[in-house]
């Protein structure tokens, strides 16, 4: 488990290839706060869905949670290919993501 310190909060983010989820929770209350579901083979990573609870939208926790997946993915030398929409319109056209994304991702069929 890796501690983050959003917006003061002392959170938990675990990375689980077993459960192919990633979890932001609030220490002890076991209060999640966003979760990311994927799936991996040898060409990659699918991010399949990005959530985010209720109580805690707008503050930035999707964000964050995206930008530890990211560095998580990224150190294992994979890409992310965003299915989740939500998860797309955050990384496409976000030059923080461009190495993690499929080439040509985004681009409308010519």
């Amino acid at each position: 488990m890796t501690p983050l310190h959003p917006r003061g909060v002392l959170m938990n983010l675990e990375f689980s290839a077993a459960k192919s989820a990633a979890t932001l929770a609030v220490p002890g209350s076991g209060t999640v706060v966003a979760r990311i579901d994927f799936r991996e083979d040898e060409h990659g990573v699918f991010l399949d869905y990005l959530w985010t609870n209720p109580m805690f939208r707008g503050q930035g926790y999707a964000r964050q949670m995206l930008n530890a997946f990211a560095e998580f993915v990224r150190s294992s030398g994979k890409g992310i290919t965003p299915l989740c929409g939500v998860a797309r319109a955050m990384m496409q056209g976000d030059p923080r993501y461009d190495d993690l994304l499929p080439q040509n991702f985004g681009e409308s069929p010519g």
